[in-house]
């Protein structure tokens, strides 16, 4: 029984307020704190979409005949993507110069048989019901012709639309459709994206915007957008696209089921890095000014709230420390808990127990 008793005397006590004699000093690396200016960038997840994304349908139904282009390959603008059966509209066509002949003749006969009427109506031979007749029956195969005229441009239109062209320069995608398929106008063969220039939507919830707006000092949108500085798309591995890009729209409405409100950036995307229905981070820079920037090595947490050590009289004494939230894996900004001129160890402050003798090392 002494045994127990004795074993549940010892009890190690840890944390900030525990004091552990420290016969001799140890040596910390230490930081001076003073007030500075630090750009950090918030990140947000983000769905990218070429700026222009095509359906590629037919104008006309069909049998797919030919496959003109490789999936996922690049296509240019006119360049041929699809030929739909021919055969057909060949037909049409030919049956409709047919029809323009035989209403070029029958114009014809009636031009001929109205002068033929005029000449005798002139010399009193005819009356002048068989001479209106006679213009009246002129004007109708003049009518006819038209009409066979526009039967022919029809159907040399259809056959013009059997070849699919390219509307733009772009990237193809992957083809729902084989040669031998019937293919109709409601139903799209594939898409063309292109993706040199691309958009990446992400959301902002209500708070996250009501402070950028109160950050840039704006009373709207618009504004907000016209003040917020370039911006960096990188992967969701971590390659950064080269170019810079901005935002350039905020949604009208709240999603509302969240409360979120969508927001757009604009990219210049030369070599493709990203494509439509890519995956990425937008990174927006923002300055904090007059704030305490330390390493998060300084620092220990538990649960939400974060302590470092001053160092005060050659002692460690456990401080907590209001943080931001947002931050760059390196460093922590401090917005209170800390004073110009504070002296703070800088490392290894696990190790470290309130009134712990430092002998300082210079950082």
């Amino acid at each position: 029984m002494k045994h127990i008793l004795w074993g549940l005397l010892l009890v190690v006590l840890v944390g900030c307020r525990e004091t552990a004699p420290s016969p001799a000093s140890d040596t910390y690396k230490t930081l001076r704190v003073e007030k500075q200016d630090y750009t950090l960038e918030r990140r947000f997840m983000a769905k990218i979409e070429s700026q222009q994304r095509i359906d590629v349908r037919p104008v006309i139904g069909g049998t797919l005949k030919k496959i003109c282009v490789r999936e996922g390959g690049a296509v240019k603008k006119g360049e041929p993507l699809f030929i739909i059966d021919q055969a057909p509209y060949i037909a049409a066509v030919n049956a409709a110069k047919a029809q323009v002949a035989t209403a070029r003749a029958t114009l014809s006969t009636a031009q001929l048989n109205m002068e033929g009427k005029e000449q005798l109506y002139a010399n009193q031979m005819v009356g002048e019901f068989d001479l209106r007749r006679a213009r009246h029956t002129q004007e109708e195969a003049a009518a006819q012709l038209k009409a066979a005229e526009a039967e022919l441009a029809t159907a040399r239109t259809n056959l013009n639309y059997t070849t699919i062209t390219s509307p733009v320069n772009g990237t193809m995608s992957i083809i729902d459709f084989r040669a031998g398929e019937l293919v109709d106008p409601s139903i799209p063969i594939a898409n063309i994206s292109a993706n040199n220039y691309i958009y990446a939507y992400t959301s902002l919830s209500g708070k996250l915007l009501d402070d950028l707006l109160k950050e840039y000092g704006c009373c709207t949108t618009n504004e907000l957008i016209s003040k917020m500085p370039a911006v960096t798309l990188c992967t969701i591995w971590g390659e950064e696209l080269p170019q810079k890009g901005s935002f350039d729209a905020i949604s009208g409405g709240a999603d509302a089921s969240t409360g979120a409100v969508t927001i757009r950036a604009s990219f210049y995307n030369p070599s493709e890095l990203f494509r439509n229905g890519s995956n990425g981070y937008i990174y927006l820079p923002f300055t904090k000014k007059d704030v305490y920037v330390i390493p998060q090595d300084a620092t220990t947490h538990i649960q939400d709230k974060y302590f470092v050590y001053r160092v005060i009289e050659g002692k460690a004494k456990c401080t907590e420390v209001k943080v931001l939230p947002t931050n760059d894996n390196q460093h922590y900004v401090v917005t209170a808990g800390l004073n110009d001129g504070d002296v703070i160890i800088s490392e290894k402050v696990g190790m470290v127990r309130e009134g712990t003798t430092v002998a300082p090392e210079a950082k």
